[in-house]
């Protein structure tokens, strides 16, 4: 475990030049690293000053990428540091100790003899750990990371000069700490409920499934219809739930035939924590219910398809008998093999399975499983429907998402969720042109699970007198169709109504292919629900003489940025961006601030602070996703 020393003041002007930090977080989430940046403008508003840039750590990408360069820059900045505030002395060895001076205090000089003696502490990190097994402690090239390896004869199984002959830093072996026994069922009956939740849960039947696109658009859309009339599951338009799902059946099979425990799949797992672990504060995963069969669990409570971290390919090197093999889960998990470990692992989108298969020597216990392989996460999906639009109905619509897993041999995946949703609505899936408000057949509704996710503020303003910006490309309309049926059903039951203007951006790659909604919009449009659409066809080539169109929403929102500018600023409006958070959000707010910049004539970090503010007013919301 590494330590680190965050130096501050509470007085202002009293906060140390020293003052640095690594931020952890996960670009998926809307407030990436909020809490570092948070302590980062603190420090400086205390009077604090950079000697070596704030590093943000993406668990979304691997958090080894930023930290381990960040570690390796950060002595060198050290001695930087130190040597500048002493007036360049030379200091050889351990950092020195801090000289007098003569416009320097007693005081003075005994905080920095502290501070260094800390900063020797923190360089010594575990070097007295038996597990650590540091081959040589080499220094790491902070570009590491960003090598790409040309060489077409690496793989995930084996390796290239240099780091096949490399001497290696690898981690410390992580403290087993759970002990497992396998008893013969019961014959007890195991369903979906038994899945650990915060939330109350609803199975719900499946009482529609519409194919939104055409069969030869890039993307399957498909919108699901849920009876929820016989319970208490309630929401309002631009809430989000949550979908229980599995793994796949094959792969969950394929999984227990490579541990040889094929035969076992329906024994229950029982659970200690081992009595000799050195593993601190060890407790039982609460994600993994008691007594429950070993095939359950692998179906519903753990996620196979995540990618291993290091730590855990550190842990399944003991475990690997061919020595050959057990170099290369070594170099995987190295600081010298990192560049290693991003291609062929978490670009490659190896799981478990994938590890298993290469490295056939490997045989670990299924208690490391169980202490290393997630929770399986509950899926959000985006509420598309209004309740008094659609009594007793919940809608969401998503893409059935697939990708090539090219760890071992290229392998088309679908979604762990996606994928089992389609499988679950085939025999009640309608096609677009047949699409109606009406249940699908006599068909078997088959039942899911559900849970409400946590309130959020995506909501229409209590005041129906605001104007409202709508910004959803692809599936990220869900929401605005909940807020269009719910708006028609006001205008109907108040038809003396004052009610704000109601703008959508909405983006596809196709016309004819991938337009969602477009019948709805068109009947929001045409009775004054929608008082403005915006629509961009990315992959459709101008016709003839015509002019190019807006390829993107981020570009349709420019070509009207007087307008946004107006209902923002003047107006009191509010704006809601809804879809992919890697690109199209980002792009979006990149638009945002140019507007204002333009329209109202301010330098672009003022357009920023604009922005902020309303964040801070929730009047720009979003609700967006990787």
């Amino acid at each position: 475990m590494r330590r680190f020393l965050l130096l501050y003041a509470t007085q202002q002007g009293q906060a140390k030049a020293i003052a640095e930090e690594i931020c952890l977080g996960d670009s998926e989430y809307t407030y990436f690293c909020n809490g570092g940046k948070i302590i980062d403008k603190r420090l400086q508003e205390l009077g604090a000053r950079h000697f070596y840039d704030t590093g943000h750590a993406d668990d979304c990408v691997g958090l080894e990428l930023v930290v381990e360069p960040w570690i390796a820059g950060l002595w060198p900045a050290l001695r930087k540091h130190f040597r500048s505030s002493r007036g360049q002395e030379e200091i050889s060895g351990a950092l020195p100790v801090a000289s007098p001076a003569s416009s320097r205090t007693d005081l003075v000089k005994s905080e920095l003899l502290h501070i260094e003696s800390q900063v020797e502490l923190l360089r010594f990190d575990d070097s007295g750990r038996k597990d650590s097994e540091v081959l040589k402690q080499n220094a790491v090239n902070s570009n590491q990371s960003n090598v790409v390896i040309e060489d077409f004869e690496s793989s995930l199984t084996r390796s290239v000069p240099p780091l096949s002959q490399a001497s290696l830093n690898i981690p410390g072996l992580p403290p087993e700490y759970l002990q497992v026994h396998l008893q013969e069922s019961l014959g007890q009956e195991e369903s979906q409920v038994s899945v650990t939740s915060a939330d109350p849960v609803f199975q719900v039947p499946i009482s529609k499934a519409v194919q939104l696109t055409t069969n030869d658009a890039i993307k399957t859309t498909l919108l699901v219809e849920l009876d929820i009339s016989n319970t208490d599951f309630s929401y309002q338009p631009g809430d989000a739930f949550s979908v229980i799902c599995p793994n796949s059946d094959s792969e969950v099979q394929s999984l227990l035939q490579r541990l040889q425990l094929e035969d076992k799949r329906e024994h229950c797992v029982l659970l200690k924590i081992k009595a000799d672990t050195k593993k601190k504060g060890a407790t039982l995963p609460q994600h993994i219910p008691a007594g429950c069969s070993l095939q359950f669990i692998f179906t519903w409570c753990l996620e196979i398809r995540a990618i291993p971290k290091k730590a855990f390919l550190r842990a399944l090197v003991d475990y690997t008998s061919d020595s050959a093999e057990k170099r290369r889960l070594q170099e995987l998990c190295s600081k010298q093999g990192a560049a290693d470990y991003s291609r062929f692992v978490r670009d490659a989108c190896a799981c478990l399975l994938d590890l298993l298969l290469a490295f056939p020597s490997c045989q670990p216990p299924l208690s490391l499983l169980l202490e290393h392989l997630p929770k399986l996460q509950p899926r959000p999906y985006s509420c598309a429907s209004s309740s008094l639009f659609h009594p007793g109905k919940l809608h969401f619509v998503f893409n059935i998402v697939e990708f090539l897993s090219t760890a071992t041999t290229e392998v088309l995946r679908k979604g762990v969720c996606t994928g089992w949703l389609a499988l679950l609505v085939a025999s009640v899936l309608q096609p677009n042109i047949h699409a109606s408000h009406e249940d699908s057949g006599k068909a078997l509704a088959p039942k899911i699970s559900i849970s409400p996710r946590t309130t959020n503020s995506f909501h229409l303003p209590d005041d129906p007198s605001i104007p409202i910006i709508m910004v959803g490309p692809g599936t990220g309309i869900a929401p605005f169709i909940g807020f269009l049926q719910h708006r028609e059903k006001l205008q109907e039951q108040h038809p003396d109504g004052n009610f704000g203007a109601m703008w959508l951006f909405f983006g596809c790659r196709h016309k004819d292919r991938d337009y969602l909604f477009r019948k709805e919009l068109r009947h929001f449009l045409k009775h004054g629900i929608l008082t403005h659409l915006k629509v961009s066809f990315s992959r459709d080539a101008p016709v003839g003489e015509e002019e190019a169109p807006a390829k993107y929403v981020q570009d349709n929102i420019q070509l009207h940025g007087q307008q946004v500018a107006r209902i923002l600023l003047q107006e009191n409006g509010h704006i809601y961006v809804c879809g992919d958070a890697k690109n199209m959000a980002k792009d979006v707010h990149d638009a945002l601030v140019q507007i204002i910049s333009k329209e109202v004539g301010v330098e672009k970090l003022e357009a920023m602070k604009t922005l902020a503010t309303l964040k801070e007013e929730k009047r720009y919301l979003q609700d967006i996703w990787s």
